[in-house]
């Protein structure tokens, strides 16, 4: 409940959800490998989402704001590696942003992703598609 400066119920504020980039519900391994002062630490997790721009993910061992991490996505089987900057962290779910992508990396993600966009449509129709293809 938010109260003006009066001490009146005011409206809720209004939350903005647009991203640049739409989200996936994806679920799959991917290692994490941070490089630390005293060497390189491989840890693994599992993706929450993803986008073409970036992902979350459940890792073991929170990496922190800012630090740069190599990911590594088994897409279609193929490994694929990206560099990617934390941009969140919690205790367990990070946030990360891909670095420019390399074109297979770029094509797997794309793949994967309409592969997703698939399967969500399936299990979550949109109601209003068929009316705007008559």
């Amino acid at each position: 409940m938010y109260l003006n400066a009066m001490g009146v119920l005011a409206r809720p504020r209004e939350y903005d959800v647009r991203r640049r980039e739409p989200r996936y519900l994806a679920s799959m391994p991917v290692g994490l490998q941070r490089f630390l002062r005293f060497g390189p630490l491989l840890t693994r997790g599992i993706t929450l989402d993803i986008s073409m721009r970036g992902m979350s993910a459940l890792v073991c061992g929170a990496p922190r704001v800012g630090e740069t991490v190599a990911l590594e996505l088994a897409l279609r089987g193929v490994p694929v590696e990206m560099l990617a900057t934390v941009r969140h962290s919690a205790r367990a779910r990070s946030g990360f942003e891909f670095f420019p992508l390399t074109s297979m990396a770029e094509n797997g993600i794309q793949d994967w992703i309409e592969e997703l966009g698939k399967e969500e449509e399936k299990m979550f129709p949109f109601p209003y598609a068929p009316v705007g293809r008559g």
